[in-house]
């Protein structure tokens, strides 16, 4: 891409990685997502698709247990691949366009990620700008790593729905896999935040 600055990419990495309580010396992982973990993203996409989201981080952040309630109580009984030293919990993957098919979905870099919220903080200095760009256009989506459990019932997954440079808000999700379909469990989520 044209202009793009590995320099900026590694500072937006960091910045949303602290938004979202990530550890920032993470390792990023040359090895594409497995089917699986592609099946858990999509269960989350599928299953918000009223949000209307038209924007996805291109790069994946590490899993983090930042702000869970002690004991994590929403893991009850979840037993965990590797708890503390999964690779969820080190590593970042880059998304390739299958994560897109069939979806209104752009894959965005940290580049043009700093573009959206430059041209959302413009929109919302100039609201003629706003009305010709939906607020969703200017939005977008961070996942986290996933964590699964011994089984591959459960999966946990931390997202950032970033909508401006004060305004992000998420979750970590426990996700279950139900006649063979990722979707959110009837757990409720381990941790929110709102900015």
């Amino acid at each position: 891409m044209a202009g793009f600055d590995l320099t900026t990419e590694v500072v937006v990495s960091a910045v949303l990685a602290l938004a979202c309580g990530a550890q920032v010396n993470s390792a990023y992982s040359s090895s594409p997502l497995t089917d699986e973990q592609l099946s858990v993203y999509s269960g989350f996409l599928d299953k918000f698709s009223a949000l209307h989201i038209k924007n996805l981080s291109k790069i994946t952040l590490p899993l983090d247990f930042n702000g869970f309630p002690e004991g994590r109580p929403c893991l009850a009984g979840i037993e965990l691949e590797n708890d503390n030293s999964s690779d969820a919990l080190r590593t970042a993957h880059a998304f390739g366009p299958e994560i897109t098919k069939g979806r209104e979905l752009s894959l965005v870099d940290p580049l043009e990620q700093t573009k959206l919220l430059e041209q959302r903080k413009a929109a919302s200095a100039n609201q003629s700008n706003s009305a010709a760009q939906s607020g969703n256009d200017l939005n977008f989506l961070v996942f986290s790593e996933i964590a699964f459990d011994t089984k591959h019932k459960f999966a946990i997954l931390k997202y950032l729905l970033v909508c401006g440079e004060h305004c992000d808000s998420g979750a970590t999700l426990v996700m279950e896999k139900i006649a063979g379909r990722w979707t959110t469990s009837s757990r409720r989520p381990c941790a929110m935040f709102v900015n």
